[in-house]
């Protein structure tokens, strides 16, 4: 029997994306989402595909290869591009290699992020002059049309030392203009929006930020043909997709687990989706996190994934009062956000548009707080 491939496809997606950054007014565009919404997925299997078909060569450069030497990474990355540039089976088989790194994950990491712990070595000078050169040898080289694509940018804003590289990068990036088009994603919107809407920042106001569009039924409805058909398992696309949408929070990373959970137990989606909100708990340390919030910060969470716009307003304040029972001012919807964004639970876009940043810890709340 073969082996499944659970891809879903978004070709029309990294088509748009594309032609976003070779084509238009634009030749750097930042993806912004949460972790584990299925952006490195996208760019491996999509988007790095679809740009070799196009003739361009995809350079795919994940910061979290080694955290504490991201120039090392980046130097490695453009070395195989230019090795492999005449070569598209070389490509092909780097990018594998990080499929398969994919695959394979890392849970400390996609949970935390990575914590520094003593010094992070400097950079010498000359390593950023040679990320230089790679950089314009690969623009250089006749008949070649490099596209690159860092993943995990926001790791560059982790540590002091790395100021020098986010320079460097964006000096060459800026050099080269149209004829270097760059992709950016992360895991962090905050972290993204840190560095590229702060004008203290190197990356300052360098791409076009725009939102990485979440999976819906389309995505669950594959996830359930699959399961029919292959293991002649019947399940209710919509109790499916209710789940993804309100306990995961469009994560089909959690989705995968309540599927390995229906194929190995054959139980029912709730019975599933229990176990998963288990390890949801667990992987995000919501027990700890929770103490952390007052009953203000919750009501305050709850509305902005009810997408409420206009958190000041005085039928706002009215609507805390009337269904979480809190008497609530300005400075204290003001203290609630600020307590939010400090925990990494919401992102801000714009001036009063709220996002929010871990998948799952909205029902934790609900199941543990019902308001009135």
């Amino acid at each position: 029997m073969s082996r499944i491939d659970w891809h879903y496809p978004r070709r029309d997606l990294a088509k748009r994306y594309l032609a976003g950054v070779t084509q238009g007014m634009m030749n750097r565009i930042a993806l912004l989402g949460v972790r584990r919404v299925g952006k490195t997925e996208f760019l491996l299997r999509d988007l790095c595909p679809l740009a070799l078909e196009e003739g361009y060569l995809p350079v795919y450069i994940n910061l979290w290869a080694s955290p504490e030497y991201p120039h090392e990474t980046v130097i490695a990355a453009l070395q195989t591009a230019l090795a492999g540039r005449k070569d598209k089976r070389r490509i092909k088989d780097a990018l594998s290699s990080e499929v398969k790194k994919l695959e394979v994950g890392n849970s400390l990491i996609g949970k935390l992020g990575f914590e520094f712990e003593g010094t992070v070595p400097a950079i010498e000078p000359g390593t950023l002059t040679r990320i230089g050169q790679l950089i314009q040898q690969l623009v250089d080289t006749p008949n070649c049309k490099p596209l690159l694509i860092i993943d995990e940018i926001q790791h560059l804003a982790q540590s002091d030392h790395f100021y020098a590289l986010q320079g460097a990068l964006r000096t060459a990036f800026d050099l080269h203009g149209d004829r270097l088009p760059v992709v950016y994603a992360g895991s962090s919107r905050s972290g993204i929006q840190a560095m590229f809407a702060d004008d203290k920042m190197p990356f300052y106001n360098s791409a076009y930020m725009t939102d990485f569009p979440t999976m819906g039924i389309e995505f669950v409805r594959h996830c359930c043909d699959i399961l029919k058909d292959r293991f002649g398992l019947s399940y209710d696309v919509r109790e499916v997709a209710d789940i993804f949408a309100r306990c995961f929070d469009h994560s089909p990373f959690w989705l995968s687990k309540l599927i390995q959970h229906l194929v190995m137990h054959q139980c029912s989606v709730q019975a599933a989706a229990e176990v998963v909100q288990e390890q949801i708990v667990l992987d995000g340390g919501f027990e700890a996190l929770s103490k952390k919030l007052n009953s203000t910060d919750r009501a305050v969470l709850m509305l902005i994934k009810e997408e409420c716009r206009q958190l000041y307003a005085e039928s706002t304040l009215q609507t805390i009062k009337e269904r979480f029972g809190i008497n609530v001012k300005d400075s204290g919807v003001t203290a609630a956000l600020n307590k939010l964004k400090r925990h990494g639970l919401i992102s801000q876009m714009g001036r009063s548009n709220y996002l929010i940043e871990n998948a799952g810890f909205i029902e934790y709340l609900r199941q543990r707080h019902k308001p009135r």
